[in-house]
């Protein structure tokens, strides 16, 4: 007689995915640095293709949550095809409360990944800037006009707000994360990414990595400089610092969180 079929469950537990998120963490301290800077090169790229989108997207009158689903193509590029963002690498927190890397490793993996995502992001700005594709000058294309006039609202956003909207964006991010690695199969990977990242675009909260590429997006248009993009840390700055908070915010309070980080919050039962 032969045995019945097991139903199939396209969701891992809470403590394999503990275990996933403290591996990838461990793979990340112990990457070398060059390599942490192409994959964080990459995934500035991925999320620039994204944010570009997103300005296709709300140049034809699209609205927010399709321009924010457009935008989602970004991550889901992270996630699936491979390389290293900032604000998903909040999460290795896990692992270095766990012990399994220290925090200088810890701090390594963020400061190399994010400068990798800075010059991905504003290279490629620029390049989308030369192809054409924004205009020139007083000739701006339609998506050109929009690539600035996001650029000058974003820069225009007091550091309080920003910051406020950097914890509430991450606070999605990390949750899109979460939900994917729960998720075996790719479609079930994609769907849990893309609905977290639709809301927070259209929410109008702000993600570090995006703003990198649709500021001098916005600042290219507008035929400025690189010399000219430090003021773009009016925003990226107060950002950044929101989104660490609301990764980390996410990540200790979840229900879900790996049991080494419930351990350590008052859970006496020993991590597995």
């Amino acid at each position: 007689m032969s045995e019945p079929q097991k139903t199939y469950n396209p969701q891992l537990t809470s403590q394999e995915v503990g275990a996933a998120i403290s591996h990838l963490g461990i793979k990340k301290a112990n990457t070398q640095v060059w390599q942490l800077l192409t994959l964080g090169f990459l995934a500035g790229l991925y999320i620039s293709f994204g944010s570009h989108l997103f300005l296709v997207a709300m140049e034809q009158g699209m609205g927010r949550i399709v321009a924010g689903a457009c935008f989602s193509i970004g991550l889901v590029f992270v996630v699936i095809a491979g390389a290293e963002l900032f604000t998903g690498n909040i999460t290795m927190v896990v692992g270095a409360i766990a012990l399994h890397y220290s925090f200088w490793q810890l701090l390594r993996s963020w400061v190399a990944v994010y400068i990798g995502n800075l010059i991905g992001a504003v290279l490629t700005a620029y390049l989308v800037y030369r192809s054409g594709v924004f205009g020139h000058g007083d000739a701006l294309t339609a998506t050109g006009r929009m690539a600035v006039t996001v650029a000058d609202y974003k820069n225009s956003l007091p550091f309080g707000e920003a910051f406020l909207r950097g914890i509430f964006c991450n606070i999605l991010v990390i949750l899109g994360l979460i939900m994917s690695y729960f998720s075996k199969d790719v479609i079930s990977k994609i769907v849990c990414v893309m609905l977290p990242i639709m809301t927070f675009v259209a929410s109008g909260f702000e993600h570090c990595v995006a703003n990198m590429y649709l500021i001098p997006a916005g600042h290219f248009a507008k035929g400025l400089g690189f010399a000219d993009l430090t003021v773009m840390f009016h925003n990226i700055l107060p950002v950044t610092l929101g989104n660490i908070l609301g990764g980390l915010f996410i990540i200790l309070i979840h229900p879900n969180r790996p049991r080494q980080i419930a351990y350590l919050l008052g859970d006496r039962r020993k991590p597995e």
